[in-house]
């Protein structure tokens, strides 16, 4: 799915990156109220900022040991992985 989702400590950095989104949505929210700026375009700027952040997380925080089989190879960006001859 991700790159390096499969390591020990992706769960857990999942789990911390999901608390703190919504942690800091809760507070940016909490001062755009407070100071009297809170209109409908920075909840849908909040909004959309989560809606990027916490699905692929929640897929690894939420995923079974085991689930995606075989380790995945990291991310081949700019290479041809197709061409290579292993």
């Amino acid at each position: 799915m991700l790159p390096f989702d499969n390591r020990p400590w992706a769960k857990a950095l999942a789990r911390t990156v999901i608390a703190l989104s919504i942690i800091a949505a809760a507070v940016a929210t909490y001062y755009c109220y407070e100071t009297d700026q809170l209109h409908i375009s920075e909840v849908a700027i909040i909004g959309l900022l989560l809606l990027t952040i916490l699905p692929p997380n929640f897929a690894i925080a939420l995923r079974k040991t085991g689930e995606s089989g075989e380790p995945s190879e990291p991310s081949t960006l700019g290479q041809q992985a197709h061409l290579r001859i292993r």
